[in-house]
């Protein structure tokens, strides 16, 4: 019963279920290492969950104290998002594809406030439920395994075991969560920079100028993520999964090179066998950096490529609203223009390192998948998913 509802629990996760921890499908021996790793003097305690009843009622109690605490979590988040929608007007904005692509943003953000109120009120029975759950097991009599123990098991301190192991497997989930709100607050305010804009009703001229410069921002952000991305690879040598291929290409090599134990029979072949695995080995290892640099290098030329396409724009731009001026005297006008195209190109700079950080950060992990999508470099620079 227990576990069919840990199971139930991932449907209402959204795209945060890879990171919830299911306790009842890691085997023993995983599962009696995270409870001694969970804190320094767990190890005495764990010692003595012998046998797989004892393990059984363990896990069961912390897929109980998972599901308490990840209904809290999900309860501080989705309340969270209403504080904010009260406080500062932030629920919902959606824009057309098309103009989000010609604005180098995304076309969409945040809940309604409907659907927020609705997953509160969802996320407070699954709360009630969850504790209730978890007062009803620990009114249960205690097994007969657990309960013949001599000494007692120290409750109290086991608790505290499962609470550290719950807390522990939920720290990503937090991540991603914080990771939420703050791609929330970037994107609402990306959306409004760019409002602010069109909102001075600047000319067609000057539009085109405007979103050539957030174009050659946006890709010229992507391609240095890239670029990071890949230093970060070397730095760390961890070749990207594609660089396999050339492993799987070189297959009919090693067919040749590994001959059958009759060819072995004098010693001085077995010696040439070692030099030549060990040369090809390096020589395909040098081969794969080189490519990475090479990588490395176009995606440093194609930054200076956008780096030019926005100077270029920029001196259009104000040539341009040169122009205007002459025409028009109301120079405060063309002012605020600029200094709201400032604006949103500063954020845009602000909101991609953070994206690039977090990707950095988690690394190594599946963690915080930023909401931008790798698009093609020459692309519009939006995102459209």
């Amino acid at each position: 019963k227990t576990r069919s509802k840990c199971k139930k629990q991932n449907n209402h996760n959204y795209n945060d279920s890879s990171y919830i921890p299911d306790y009842l499908q890691v085997s023993n021996r995983i599962f009696k290492k995270m409870l001694i790793s969970s804190l320094d003097d767990a190890k005495n305690i764990v010692r003595r969950l012998n046998s797989k009843e004892k393990i059984n009622y363990i896990r069961q109690y912390t897929c109980l104290i998972h599901r308490l605490f990840y209904g809290q979590l999900q309860e501080s988040q989705w309340k969270y998002y209403y504080d904010i929608g009260i406080q500062q007007n932030i629920w919902s904005g959606r824009v057309s594809k098309k103009w989000a692509a010609m604005n180098s943003m995304n076309y969409t953000y945040g809940r309604s406030k409907t659907l927020i109120l609705q997953r509160l009120k969802t996320i407070q029975r699954q709360l009630q439920q969850a504790s209730q759950a978890l007062q009803n097991f620990g009114n249960q009599p205690l097994p007969q395994c657990i309960s013949e123990l001599n000494p007692p098991l120290d409750f109290t301190k086991l608790n505290a075991i499962v609470t550290a192991v719950v807390r522990k497997g939920q720290h990503k989930l937090k991540q991603q969560f914080e990771h939420n709100k703050k791609m929330l607050m970037l994107d609402s305010t990306d959306h409004r920079l760019v409002q602010n804009v069109y909102d001075l009703k600047p000319s067609q001229q000057q539009l085109r100028s405007i979103r050539n410069i957030w174009k050659a921002i946006y890709n010229k952000k992507q391609m240095e993520e890239q670029i990071e991305i890949l230093k970060h690879r070397i730095h760390s040598n961890c070749l990207p999964p594609a660089f396999n291929l050339l492993d799987y290409s070189l297959d009919r090599i090693d067919k040749i090179l590994s001959r059958s134990k009759q060819d072995y029979m004098h010693n001085n072949d077995n010696k040439q066998q070692t030099i030549l695995n060990a040369r090809r080995l390096k020589k395909v290892g040098r081969f794969k950096y080189d490519m990475l640099e090479l990588i490395i290098a176009a995606g440093e030329e194609k930054v200076r490529y956008y780096d030019k396409i926005l100077k270029k724009e920029k001196k259009k731009l104000i040539m341009i609203t040169d122009k205007l001026k002459k025409q028009d005297s109301n120079s405060d006008a063309f002012k605020q223009i600029m200094v709201a195209i400032e604006g949103r190109q500063r954020h845009m700079i602000e909101r991609a390192d953070y994206i690039t950080q977090q990707k950095l950060k988690s690394f190594f992990d599946e963690a915080p998948a930023s909401q931008d999508n790798p698009i093609n470099q020459d692309g519009v620079g939006a995102n459209q998913n």
